[in-house]
């Protein structure tokens, strides 16, 4: 990968993620856009997961300091999300497409819900995070804990839907403008 394209890249993915300071809906986040553009994006399959891992690390540090909200117990369990809907688009995205990039948005849309809200059904064994979920630990918690998540997994889908369609179709459209971020 040439250094123009590959600093595009990185620079693509850092902007991204410093839209998160942007007031949003609660779920309504370039995080698995940017998980996904790293992993259909960067030939490198290290490079794909640590650039936009440090890239949300950064935004999640600043978050932090400014507001308090940048990191919890359980945001092991959100990286590691974070890192599968990476390799989601290292596997669905090698052609990119529009159908492509919508369904792997999508399935990334629900990788994350199913996980992150499986995971805080057991916050003393898991997150050990009273604050992020006290459900019994049953069909019934289970059912609840992914019910409670249903408003945020819609403003998590048109997130996803809205900034994967931003990173890979302005990635698209720089490409066509500029031959040295075309793949050589």
């Amino acid at each position: 990968m040439n250094i123009t394209r590959f600093s595009t890249l990185v620079a693509i993915v850092v902007l991204a993620a410093m839209a998160r300071f942007i007031p949003h809906p609660f779920n309504f986040t370039p995080i698995a856009a940017i998980a996904l553009f790293g992993g259909a994006y960067f030939t490198n399959r290290w490079q794909a997961i640590a650039v936009p891992m440090g890239a949300m690390l950064l935004s999640d540090t600043i978050l932090e300091i400014t507001t308090g909200w940048g990191f919890h117990s359980g945001m092991f369990i959100v990286y590691a999300a974070f890192a599968l809907v990476s390799f989601v688009g290292m596997v669905l995205l090698k052609n990119v497409n529009p159908a492509r990039v919508i369904s792997s948005s999508l399935i990334s849309s629900l990788i994350f819900f199913l996980i992150t809200n499986f995971a805080f059904l057991y916050p003393e064994s898991v997150v050990a995070d009273q604050s992020l979920g006290t459900y019994p630990h049953n069909l019934s918690g289970i059912i609840a804990s992914y019910t409670a998540g249903l408003p945020f997994l819609k403003n998590q889908i048109l997130g996803d839907l809205f900034f994967s369609g931003v990173l890979f179709g302005g990635f698209a459209l720089l490409q066509k403008r500029f031959e040295a971020l075309k793949m050589a």
